[in-house]
């Protein structure tokens, strides 16, 4: 108790109880309160803006990009995770099956796509799954990309007049902050309504980074309707209106893991040097050691094996030592662990190490990279790019006349991952469906199949096996798992095999 309430007790005990009482509890939430947000001596050079998502990606995006790409470029364990982001994102593609309910109407929708996928590039060199691959690529290395619908007339001879662009993020203009015509302000490129609804994007027309050099001088951008572009990107914090590369946490640990393997390369070619020092107390006229030769720049001395050379007085020869360094290999693989963990995946899976890995171990790690991966291509791929492409595809096809009706049902195919051990996870696939866990559907398309097109496929293959009137233990009509009920060509099954613990001598 401090002594201005100790004096204050004496006039007015009640109110120094009070101040008494107010003091412990104020002691009490100083005590409470969160290290992180404490202001000491450790902490005071931590600064922590309270600035929106749009305001912090805004003033960092250009730098952010430009390390990425440059990484991506130069550094091998960057590009490697960047590619397996889009592996196994992607893989063979993220498949739609038309889904209306209408048998006929799912036949004509699924041709019409089939026909249209192959060219629906408006560059004209991939097909439908390999804009999916590079916009995820995209992505991953420059945080977001563009895609832009494409008409087409009909007189391009495409099978649904509609092409899709994908466009690089900097071909937003970042300068305009107000359209003058409607009052709405423009955030980083994004023309947004008053509720925050995107109605535009400011698009330069050729990409900054080739004006000057390849094209023409052109600044001016233009306004493109919001229904006209499809933006993806990773979002994060509510409000963001672009991303960031996938890099971004880890370009310090990547960059400085670079120098240090320069440096170290370096040392190892110094070391692996054998040079040779002369000194000497006559500069007049030097001795050399060894041979004699001549070159552009002088003489040179050159150590033969066995040689024998006799020093004059005042000279000594010293050679060259560096010291070697230890810890190489623990340095670089704690700093590799670091940037896989930035990066979202398994240290084995970005550098191919499994040297200290079991099964268990790699299916315990792997596991959270798949969800995130699931999770990537639910909220990012499939709302971004493939649901606004399958929405321009169909009302394309019904405008040219290739489908009766307008209906936008659709089921995705994910892509399945590579299975770690097959034949475990084989039979927990089997179990799931046995115990009614999954149905079969759920287990083809987890694992990245359509449903009816295996069903389709085993049909047939079932019909031209009995038309030959074959029988294989992978056909679970005629044979059981442990290769027993075998039937015999004219269909009728044959008796299980008997074995001495089944013969009864009763009977």
């Amino acid at each position: 108790m401090g002594w201005f309430t100790k004096a204050l007790g004496t006039v007015a005990p009640r109110a120094a109880l009070k101040r008494a009482a107010a003091r412990k509890a104020l002691d009490a939430v100083e005590k409470r309160n969160y290290d992180g947000a404490s202001k000491g001596r450790r902490m005071k050079n931590w600064r922590a803006p309270q600035t929106s998502s749009n305001a912090e990606i805004g003033a960092a995006i250009q730098t952010l990009r430009g390390r990425s790409r440059d990484l991506v470029r130069n550094d091998g364990w960057a590009k490697r995770g960047v590619e397996i982001i889009a592996e196994c994102a992607i893989g063979g593609g993220i498949i739609p099956k038309p889904e209306t309910g209408n048998d006929r109407l799912d036949r004509e929708i699924a041709q019409a796509f089939a026909d249209w996928s192959e060219v629906c590039d408006a560059e004209e060199q991939s097909d439908f799954y390999g804009i999916q691959d590079l916009a995820v690529q995209t992505i991953a290395e420059s945080g977001d990309v563009l895609m832009r619908r494409r008409r087409r007339r009909s007189s391009d001879g495409l099978a649904v007049p509609l092409q899709l662009q994908l466009m690089e993020p900097d071909h937003l203009d970042v300068t305009h902050l107000r359209n003058q015509t409607t009052g709405f302000d423009i955030i980083s490129g994004i023309e947004l309504d008053r509720i925050n609804r995107r109605v535009a994007y400011w698009l330069y027309q050729t990409h900054p980074g080739e004006v000057g050099l390849y094209r023409p001088m052109r600044f001016d951008s233009q306004r493109v309707p919001a229904d006209q572009i499809a933006h993806a990107y990773r979002k994060t914090r509510p409000g963001q209106l672009s991303g960031v590369p996938w890099l971004a946490a880890a370009m310090i640990d990547l960059r400085d893991l670079g120098e240090y393997e320069s440096a170290e390369q370096v040392r190892k070619k110094v070391e692996a040097c054998f040079a040779a020092f002369v000194t000497t107390s006559d500069l007049a006229d030097p001795g050399l050691l060894g041979a004699e030769d001549e070159d552009d720049t002088g003489r040179l001395e050159t150590l033969e094996p066995g040689m024998i050379e006799y020093l004059e007085p005042g000279e000594d020869v010293s050679f060259a030592q560096p010291s070697p360094s230890s810890g190489y290999d623990s340095y670089t693989r704690a700093r590799l662990h670091k940037i896989a963990t930035a990066m979202g995946m398994p240290y084995q899976l970005l550098t191919g190490d499994v040297s200290r890995v079991n099964w268990s171990s790699y299916k315990a790690g792997i596991v959270p990279f798949k969800a995130m991966i699931r999770r990537f291509q639910k909220r990012t791929v499939l709302p971004m790019v493939c649901r606004p492409a399958w929405r321009w595809f169909i009302e394309s096809a019904f405008a040219a006349g290739r489908i009766s009706e307008l209906n936008y049902g659709v089921q995705w195919t994910l892509p399945g991952f590579e299975p770690i051990d097959r034949q475990k996870e084989l039979m927990a696939d089997q179990l799931e469906a046995r115990i009614g866990k999954a149905s079969m559907l759920e287990i083809i398309r987890r694992n990245g199949g359509d449903p009816e097109t295996v069903l389709k496929e085993l049909s047939e293959w079932a019909k031209k096996v009995d038309e030959r009137e074959l029988v294989f233990d992978s056909d679970p009509r005629k044979t059981s798992g442990a290769g027993l009920t075998q039937a015999r060509p004219d269909g009728t099954v044959l008796p299980p095999a008997v074995t001495p613990d089944d013969t009864n001598p009763q009977e």
